[in-house]
């Protein structure tokens, strides 16, 4: 019975070996499969314009030829746009989207020449209809042509006031 008992235990010291082996192994594993991270809007966009901000897990690492690489697939295959960022940018403006919805990461190197690739999100772009933002310029010109009349009334009527004053 010993015999077995010894097994038994040895069995269990092994197994806590080996759980307490893996343990630092995945977690290493998750932290360098995404070192950079991406964030964009959450919300639909109906300018066609928007902002990205990226972010590296350690402030130490300086990030050179940062890149936003936008596609209309989750794989970029598909109409892969890349936009470099010109500086050393935390946040990049995105603009000259049409309707549809996009797939932004990052990519950026190292100074030790590793490449990062961040976590990919999601953007959905849907313009404003034509009738909202025709009403609208229709109304700021109807606003423009009664400012204008009404300073060249108030004008006319000034001057004619001053050259007709009545004493």
């Amino acid at each position: 019975m010993t015999k077995n008992k010894k097994s038994v235990n040895y069995c269990y010291i092994l197994f806590l070996f080996c759980f307490i082996g893996f343990l630092p192994t995945t977690a290493l594993a998750d932290e360098s499969s995404s070192q950079l991270t991406i964030e964009g809007p959450s919300s639909v966009i109906k300018e066609g314009y928007f902002n990205v901000s990226v972010s590296a897990k350690s402030d130490k690492q300086k990030l050179n030829k940062l890149t936003i690489e936008v596609a209309t697939d989750t794989d970029f295959t598909q109409n892969k746009k890349q936009f470099p960022a010109l500086g050393d940018f935390s946040t990049i403006s995105l603009t000259g989207f049409s309707d549809g919805l996009y797939h932004l990461r990052a990519r950026a190197e190292t100074s030790d020449g590793d490449v990062l690739v961040s976590n990919v999100i999601q953007v959905t772009v849907e313009h404003y209809p034509l009738w909202q933002a025709l009403t609208l310029f229709f109304i700021g010109l109807i606003i423009f042509v009664a400012v204008v009349t009404t300073l060249l009334l108030f004008h006319r009527n000034w001057t004619h006031s001053r050259h007709h004053s009545h004493d």
